[in-house]
């Protein structure tokens, strides 16, 4: 291709060819570089294809010019041949098949002549294209010529910092390798020291082996002697031990008859108050809360008899303390289970158709309701509400075949001297009236609502109910002070399967408002209002109780609406418990003594014995039909 006579021979679409071929191989090649021979033949194929071009286009000329003398020629004969034509037919017919030949002769030319020009404009098209490519490849060149001295100098530069980086690391290795050797060559010097130092030790470690196998032998001389002499002491300590062990076992005799006369006398001194009726008192410590001094203390001692003495922190000595003496007195270390136990006895009497009162006193904060009700409803936390319940559950279905029991539940508050149903679901409550004397079914508060009962998940979820409704509040003394008297009421009635008599008995459990000194709890407005009729409440029930302890024929329960509720289970032939709460911190020492007297004061009221509502057989008939003729 590269002889002149090679390029005259080939074809314009071998040219073509030939031209995409050095460009294909021009992209292709890694550095973008064509070769000068590669350059000269693409000059060589482009002036080809121009000269091509300029032959084309001198014949497309002279076929024009041909073109045009014929049509000249023909224009001349076909004049002469219209000049003929007007003389006979045949010349006429002659004429118009030389013009007809003319025109076929023209068409024919005409389309050559197309052919031409189509030639000339996709030759000219084809120059254009290859012109194009010839300027998008030199453009293409110098982007990769750019490119290519771009990357030249870029890799000039990183040969220029890999250099630096190789020199500064084989200083960093001959700087490695001299401190390297300098280690050496201290550990070499450390290693000898240490080598004499641990044969010295070894010397000196064999003369101590030495001298202490002398002194081994020295110790098992004595070890034998030792031995006899510990022998011989070994027989004395057990002669000794057992002249103790016979000892021991005496006063553990007499420990437990003790224990078991403290008991019987218990029992007796409860057997008696069962007969007198005395209102039994049982007193709880409230453990300090978090923050308190538990050094400061009013407590000084707690009996097992129901001994607590109380000292003064501004008296010192026997005048600044005082004991009372109660049923039971529970420290602050005693768990819920521990404050029921005993009072477990008090409530099943009410399954045998006893009415029975519980109630808690105190001051505020002293923990009433945590001994009523408990800080939460699971089981370890309940209180005496919710396990007396439990425990009548339980024993009403222990006693199924023999009697058949329904429970009802009533709880109610008394707030600024109202009594409110705190079971009842409307917004508008109304005044609740309260009977002087029960009814013939046990119920004070007939229009307060009463809930039946069948297990104890039933009560809690009452409970849950009541307590929400309750009103508390915040005071100086208690974050959440109860501002109301709550009293639940368990109506439990009974009938014998066997002879039909019906027992009915009733408890009242009453968590009391906490009595509080204004000054002390910061009270204002409506705290202030409540805790005047708080106190003149908890006044009415020591009225009530001064005048039953001594026996006076007039006891003013009207005074207050706590005591006319209580009025059944103070005046009437009912068991009756009280918890006096008390705090042992020394702020509080003047509210406690005032406590404690309140409860030595109920211990000593004697209501008669209690006795159990059972109805017969006839006279339940009777009944029925004295209610039939009303």
């Amino acid at each position: 291709m590269m002889h002149s006579n090679s390029l005259d021979n080939a074809s314009t679409q071998s040219l073509l060819t030939v031209i995409n071929g050095i460009l294909d191989e021009s992209i292709e090649r890694k550095k973008g570089e064509i070769p000068h021979r590669v350059v000269y033949l693409l000059r060589k194929v482009v002036q080809e294809i121009e000269r091509r071009l300029c032959i084309q286009a001198e014949h497309i000329r002279n076929q024009n010019t041909i073109i045009k003398t014929r049509e000249e020629k023909y224009l001349s004969k076909i004049k002469a041949l219209q000049v003929l034509v007007n003389g006979t037919n045949e010349e006429n017919q002659m004429t118009v098949n030389l013009l007809q030949v003319v025109k076929e002769e023209k068409s024919q030319i005409e389309e050559r002549q197309k052919l031409s020009e189509q030639n000339v404009v996709r030759l000219i098209k084809e120059k254009e294209n290859a012109e194009n490519m010839i300027a998008s490849l030199k453009e293409e060149m110098e982007v990769m010529n750019r490119l290519h001295k771009q990357q030249l100098d870029q890799f000039e530069i990183k040969t220029k910092q890999m250099e630096e980086k190789l020199a500064t690391k084989v200083k960093e290795f001959e700087l490695h390798v001299l401190r390297s050797n300098m280690k050496i060559e201290e550990v070499e010097t450390t290693y000898q020291q240490k080598s004499q130092l641990w044969n010295k030790k070894e010397n000196i470690f064999h003369n101590y082996m030495n001298s202490q196998q002398l002194y081994v032998k020295g110790l098992n001389i004595s070890s034998r002697s030792i031995k006899s002499d510990m022998y011989a002491f070994q027989m004395k300590w057990r002669d000794e031990m057992s002249n103790l062990g016979s000892n021991l076992k005496c006063l553990v005799d007499a420990a437990d008859n003790y224990h078991k006369v403290l008991a019987e006398n218990q029992k007796l001194f409860n057997e008696v108050q069962e007969l007198r009726g005395n209102i039994r008192v049982y007193c709880r410590v409230r453990p300090f809360l978090p923050g308190q001094d538990k050094q400061s203390t009013t407590i000084d001692y707690i009996g097992e008899s129901g001994e607590l003495l109380i000292s003064n922190p501004l008296k010192q000595g026997k005048d600044g303390q005082r004991m009372f003496k109660f049923n039971k007195v529970f420290s602050s270390f005693a768990s819920q289970a521990d404050v029921f136990s005993d009072t477990q006895p008090l409530i099943r009497s009410v399954l045998d158709g006893f009415n029975v009162c519980i109630f808690a006193y105190g001051q505020t904060g002293s923990g009433k309701t945590y001994t009523m009700s408990g800080p939460s409803t699971s089981k370890k936390d309940w209180g005496v509400n919710y396990r007396a319940l439990n425990d009548l559950f339980d024993i009403s279905l222990n006693r199924r075949n023999i009697f058949s029991y329904e429970v009802g539940v009533q709880m109610v508050e008394i707030y600024n001297e109202q009594v409110r149903d705190l079971l009842s679901n409307k917004v508008a409550q109304k005044r609740l009236g309260i009977w002087s004397t029960s009814q013939p079914n046990g119920l004070v508060l007939p229009d307060a609502s009463l809930y039946p009962v069948k297990s104890t998940s039933d009560v809690l979820d009452l409970m849950e109910i009541g307590l929400a409704n309750r009103a508390v509040g915040a005071t100086a003394l208690n974050e959440r002070s109860s501002r109301s008297h709550s009293i639940l009421t368990v109506h439990v009635r009974g009938v014998d399967v066997k002879t039909g008599s019906i027992s009915r008995g009733c408890l009242h459990l009453v968590d009391l408002a906490g009595s509080e000194r204004v000054e002390r709890s910061e009270a204002t407005g409506d705290r202030l209002k409540e805790a005047q009729h708080i106190n003149k409440s908890l006044s009415a029930l020591g009225d009530v109780i001064f005048a039953l302890a001594q026996k006076n024929a007039h006891v003013p329960y009207r005074n207050s609406k706590l005591t006319q509720v209580l009025q059944s289970s103070l005046g009437g032939q009912a068991k009756t418990l009280m918890f006096v709460q008390i705090n042992p911190d020394v702020e509080s020492y003047s509210e406690t003594i005032s406590t404690l007297k309140f409860a030595e004061r109920v211990s000593g009221v004697e209501l008669g014995a209690a006795r159990s509502n059972k109805d017969g057989k006839d006279i339940k008939e009777l009944l029925e039909q004295i209610a039939c003729i009303k």
